[in-house]
Protein backbone atom coordinates (compact mmCIF):
# COMPACT_ATOMS: atom_id res chain seq x y z
CA UNK A 1 0.00 0.00 0.00
CA UNK A 2 1.61 3.16 -1.15
CA UNK A 3 -1.45 5.89 -1.30
CA UNK A 4 -3.86 6.40 1.22
CA UNK A 5 -6.44 8.87 2.78
CA UNK A 6 -5.56 10.58 6.20
CA UNK A 7 -6.61 10.53 9.51
CA UNK A 8 -5.04 11.86 12.39
CA UNK A 9 -5.49 10.26 15.51
CA UNK A 10 -6.60 12.63 19.01
CA UNK A 11 -5.68 10.50 21.99
CA UNK A 12 -2.85 7.55 22.42
CA UNK A 13 -2.60 3.93 22.09
CA UNK A 14 -0.14 1.43 21.84
CA UNK A 15 -1.96 -0.95 19.69
CA UNK A 16 -5.06 -1.85 18.14
CA UNK A 17 -7.12 -5.24 17.93
CA UNK A 18 -10.08 -6.71 15.71
CA UNK A 19 -13.31 -5.40 16.33
CA UNK A 20 -17.16 -5.57 15.55
CA UNK A 21 -19.95 -3.75 16.24
CA UNK A 22 -23.40 -3.84 15.01
CA UNK A 23 -25.42 -0.59 14.92
CA UNK A 24 -29.57 0.15 14.46
CA UNK A 25 -30.18 2.43 11.66
CA UNK A 26 -33.65 2.95 9.87
CA UNK A 27 -34.96 0.11 12.00
CA UNK A 28 -32.19 -2.67 10.42
CA UNK A 29 -29.42 -4.14 12.38
CA UNK A 30 -26.23 -3.39 10.26
CA UNK A 31 -22.56 -5.12 11.15
CA UNK A 32 -19.15 -3.37 10.93
CA UNK A 33 -15.97 -5.12 11.27
CA UNK A 34 -12.34 -4.38 11.74
CA UNK A 35 -9.75 -6.93 11.16
CA UNK A 36 -6.00 -6.33 11.98
CA UNK A 37 -4.11 -9.03 9.74
CA UNK A 38 -0.83 -7.55 10.95
CA UNK A 39 1.34 -5.92 13.37
CA UNK A 40 5.10 -5.07 12.43
CA UNK A 41 7.90 -2.54 13.53
CA UNK A 42 9.44 0.12 11.27
CA UNK A 43 12.42 0.57 9.66
CA UNK A 44 12.77 4.05 12.21
CA UNK A 45 11.57 2.01 14.83
CA UNK A 46 8.07 2.42 16.62
CA UNK A 47 5.04 -0.39 15.75
CA UNK A 48 2.56 -0.11 12.76
CA UNK A 49 -0.21 -2.20 11.98
CA UNK A 50 -2.15 -3.10 8.71
CA UNK A 51 -5.51 -4.41 8.18
CA UNK A 52 -8.88 -4.31 6.27
CA UNK A 53 -12.64 -3.24 7.59
CA UNK A 54 -15.75 -3.74 5.99
CA UNK A 55 -19.50 -1.71 7.23
CA UNK A 56 -22.71 -2.51 5.93
CA UNK A 57 -24.94 0.49 4.77
CA UNK A 58 -28.24 1.01 3.93
CA UNK A 59 -28.60 2.48 0.42
CA UNK A 60 -31.48 3.91 -1.38
CA UNK A 61 -32.60 1.60 -4.97
CA UNK A 62 -35.02 1.88 -8.03
CA UNK A 63 -36.03 -0.09 -9.84
CA UNK A 64 -38.13 -0.10 -13.04
CA UNK A 65 -40.25 -2.64 -15.03
CA UNK A 66 -42.22 -2.39 -18.01
CA UNK A 67 -45.77 -3.67 -18.17
CA UNK A 68 -48.62 -4.15 -20.79
CA UNK A 69 -49.96 -0.42 -19.04
CA UNK A 70 -47.07 1.26 -18.23
CA UNK A 71 -43.67 1.43 -16.83
CA UNK A 72 -43.82 1.00 -13.03
CA UNK A 73 -41.33 2.01 -10.82
CA UNK A 74 -39.99 0.62 -7.30
CA UNK A 75 -38.15 2.24 -4.94
CA UNK A 76 -36.97 0.90 -1.50
CA UNK A 77 -33.30 0.23 0.50
CA UNK A 78 -30.93 -2.11 0.06
CA UNK A 79 -27.76 -3.29 2.64
CA UNK A 80 -24.93 -2.93 0.71
CA UNK A 81 -21.16 -3.83 1.95
CA UNK A 82 -18.45 -0.87 2.04
CA UNK A 83 -15.10 -2.52 2.42
CA UNK A 84 -11.19 -0.79 3.06
CA UNK A 85 -7.82 -1.59 3.48
CA UNK A 86 -5.84 0.55 5.86
CA UNK A 87 -2.67 0.72 7.51
CA UNK A 88 -1.39 3.29 10.38
CA UNK A 89 0.90 3.84 12.93
CA UNK A 90 -0.71 3.82 16.81
CA UNK A 91 -1.27 7.13 18.16
CA UNK A 92 -0.37 9.03 15.06
CA UNK A 93 -2.42 8.29 12.11
CA UNK A 94 -4.24 5.81 9.93
CA UNK A 95 -4.47 5.96 6.20
CA UNK A 96 -7.29 4.16 4.18
CA UNK A 97 -7.57 3.00 0.90
CA UNK A 98 -9.62 6.27 -0.34
CA UNK A 99 -12.48 8.35 1.34
CA UNK A 100 -14.58 6.16 0.84
CA UNK A 101 -13.31 4.06 3.23
CA UNK A 102 -12.94 6.56 6.10
CA UNK A 103 -15.65 4.86 8.02
CA UNK A 104 -12.77 2.74 8.75
CA UNK A 105 -11.47 5.79 11.11
CA UNK A 106 -14.52 5.28 13.42
CA UNK A 107 -13.85 1.67 14.09
CA UNK A 108 -10.10 2.37 14.88
CA UNK A 109 -11.12 5.11 16.86
CA UNK A 110 -14.27 3.06 18.92
CA UNK A 111 -11.81 -0.04 19.53
CA UNK A 112 -8.97 2.31 20.83
CA UNK A 113 -11.37 4.88 22.93
CA UNK A 114 -9.81 7.96 20.59
CA UNK A 115 -10.94 10.14 17.59
CA UNK A 116 -9.71 10.20 14.01
CA UNK A 117 -10.38 12.64 11.85
CA UNK A 118 -9.84 12.93 7.95
CA UNK A 119 -6.27 15.40 7.73
CA UNK A 120 -6.47 18.43 6.09
CA UNK A 121 -2.60 18.78 4.03
CA UNK A 122 -1.36 22.34 4.64
CA UNK A 123 0.51 21.95 0.74
CA UNK A 124 1.91 24.91 0.59
CA UNK A 125 3.98 23.89 3.71
CA UNK A 126 5.04 20.66 2.05
CA UNK A 127 5.78 22.68 -1.21
CA UNK A 128 7.89 25.42 0.77
CA UNK A 129 9.90 22.49 2.82
CA UNK A 130 10.67 21.40 -0.71
CA UNK A 131 12.35 24.58 -2.65
CA UNK A 132 14.09 22.45 -5.20
CA UNK A 133 11.77 19.46 -6.10
CA UNK A 134 10.54 19.72 -9.34
CA UNK A 135 6.49 20.40 -9.16
CA UNK A 136 4.97 18.38 -12.04
CA UNK A 137 1.14 18.51 -10.37
CA UNK A 138 -0.50 21.96 -9.29
CA UNK A 139 -3.78 22.37 -8.19
CA UNK A 140 -5.21 25.75 -7.52
CA UNK A 141 -8.29 27.89 -6.33
CA UNK A 142 -7.92 31.28 -6.79
CA UNK A 143 -10.11 33.86 -4.90
CA UNK A 144 -12.22 36.62 -6.96
CA UNK A 145 -13.63 36.70 -10.40
CA UNK A 146 -9.68 37.45 -11.54
CA UNK A 147 -8.62 34.48 -9.43
CA UNK A 148 -6.91 31.12 -11.00
CA UNK A 149 -8.61 28.23 -10.50
CA UNK A 150 -7.77 24.55 -12.21
CA UNK A 151 -4.91 21.82 -12.40
CA UNK A 152 -2.15 22.02 -14.32
CA UNK A 153 0.32 19.15 -14.98
CA UNK A 154 3.90 19.14 -16.77
CA UNK A 155 7.07 17.79 -16.61
CA UNK A 156 8.22 20.75 -14.46
CA UNK A 157 6.26 23.31 -13.85
CA UNK A 158 8.24 25.81 -12.55
CA UNK A 159 9.87 25.85 -16.43
CA UNK A 160 6.73 25.70 -18.34
CA UNK A 161 4.81 27.76 -15.88
CA UNK A 162 4.90 30.75 -14.30
CA UNK A 163 4.64 29.44 -10.88
CA UNK A 164 4.64 32.30 -8.86
CA UNK A 165 1.55 34.04 -10.38
CA UNK A 166 0.01 30.71 -10.15
CA UNK A 167 -0.12 30.24 -6.50
CA UNK A 168 -0.05 34.35 -6.17
CA UNK A 169 -3.70 34.85 -4.11
CA UNK A 170 -4.52 31.22 -4.41
CA UNK A 171 -4.89 28.04 -2.58
CA UNK A 172 -3.24 24.59 -3.18
CA UNK A 173 -5.54 21.96 -3.68
CA UNK A 174 -3.30 19.22 -5.53
CA UNK A 175 0.50 18.82 -5.51
CA UNK A 176 2.67 16.80 -6.97
CA UNK A 177 6.65 16.75 -6.78
CA UNK A 178 9.62 14.76 -7.44
CA UNK A 179 12.39 15.42 -5.51
CA UNK A 180 15.67 13.52 -3.75
CA UNK A 181 14.27 11.28 -0.58
CA UNK A 182 16.33 8.93 1.57
CA UNK A 183 19.51 9.07 0.93
CA UNK A 184 18.66 10.55 -2.48
CA UNK A 185 16.07 8.14 -4.12
CA UNK A 186 14.08 9.87 -6.16
CA UNK A 187 10.52 10.05 -5.04
CA UNK A 188 7.63 10.75 -7.38
CA UNK A 189 4.62 11.94 -5.18
CA UNK A 190 1.39 13.54 -4.82
CA UNK A 191 -1.32 14.77 -2.45
CA UNK A 192 -4.45 16.95 -2.20
CA UNK A 193 -5.34 19.26 0.92
CA UNK A 194 -8.21 17.05 1.59
CA UNK A 195 -5.78 14.41 2.91
CA UNK A 196 -4.58 12.30 0.07
CA UNK A 197 -1.18 10.67 -0.22
CA UNK A 198 0.32 8.81 -3.07
CA UNK A 199 4.11 7.73 -3.72
CA UNK A 200 3.94 7.12 -7.44
CA UNK A 201 7.73 6.28 -7.48
CA UNK A 202 9.55 4.05 -6.42
CA UNK A 203 7.33 1.46 -7.29
CA UNK A 204 8.54 -0.76 -4.92
CA UNK A 205 6.94 1.12 -2.28
CA UNK A 206 5.28 -1.04 0.17
CA UNK A 207 3.29 -0.57 3.72
CA UNK A 208 6.65 -0.03 5.71
CA UNK A 209 7.90 2.42 2.96
CA UNK A 210 4.63 4.52 2.71
CA UNK A 211 4.70 4.99 6.17
CA UNK A 212 7.62 5.77 7.07
CA UNK A 213 7.48 8.75 4.31
CA UNK A 214 4.33 10.10 5.83
CA UNK A 215 6.19 10.75 9.30
CA UNK A 216 8.82 12.36 7.41
CA UNK A 217 7.33 14.49 5.03
CA UNK A 218 3.53 14.87 5.61
CA UNK A 219 2.67 14.44 8.92
CA UNK A 220 4.21 17.78 10.40
CA UNK A 221 2.21 19.50 7.58
CA UNK A 222 -1.25 17.92 8.67
CA UNK A 223 -4.20 19.87 9.98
Amino acid sequence: MRAGVLGVVDGSFEMVDSYAETVTEGGRELDRRLEIDRVFSLPSGGMAFQGRAAAERLTSSRDAAIEDDGITVTEGTDVTTEFTEFVGVPGEFVAVGSGAGAFAFDLVGAETNTSIERATIDLEGVLGDHDAATPWRVGVSGDGDGGVNGTFHGADLRASRDLPALLDGATLTQLGLAYGYDDDEEVKMTASRSGYVEVYQPASYDAEAFLEYVRDEVLDHVQ
